[in-house]
């Protein structure tokens, strides 16, 4: 209960401080023993949604190793949890493994462990995706957002995200 109240707080902090200035069309490095070009803080809202509702990944990456937290909201529920994924290149990763509150993306809650799943996750003209269209083509719709050090730092010092970063699982 206490891991989903900092995962709540820093979502918090990131959709009240960090709004303001909008980040490029690339993720803000993580840290240096946590950046590439998937790490950051990712952002997707549609239409008058209110920011503590818009879906987010909230990336850290090791080489070829990418961890995180998602969230979503729907049908009146909030929806989070934790990501791992592997880089095949700058702009393709596949998403390896996924825990959290059951519904769209994971039936396995992360105090029973990791579901195994094998899902793109890409990065295209500055935004990820973590969906391929019919025709194999790539449509980002989540926006990189400025990511705060505390909460960066925050998220490096769960003792998961080490040893996510670390390779396991």
């Amino acid at each position: 209960m206490r891991r989903w109240t900092v995962v709540a707080l820093l979502g918090l902090v990131a959709c009240t401080g960090m709004r303001a200035g909008q980040a490029g069309s690339e993720a803000a490095p993580a840290s240096a023993g946590a950046s590439g070009t998937f790490a950051g803080e990712w952002e997707a809202c549609h239409g008058e949604t209110p920011s503590d509702q818009c879906s987010r990944y909230v990336l850290l990456q090791r080489g070829d190793r990418i961890c995180g937290t998602w969230f979503h909201f729907a049908t009146g529920k909030e929806y989070r949890g934790r990501i791992v994924a592997r880089a095949d290149s700058p702009t393709e990763a596949r998403r390896t493994h996924v825990c959290g509150r059951p519904g769209s993306e994971t039936d396995t809650e992360c105090e029973d462990g990791w579901q195994t799943i094998d899902k793109p996750l890409r990065i295209c003209k500055g935004e990820l995706s973590t969906s391929t269209r019919t025709d194999g083509s790539c449509f980002g719709y989540y926006q990189a957002v400025p990511m705060a050090d505390d909460q960066r730092d925050a998220l490096l010092a769960e003792p998961w995200m080490e040893d996510c970063l670390a390779g396991d699982p």
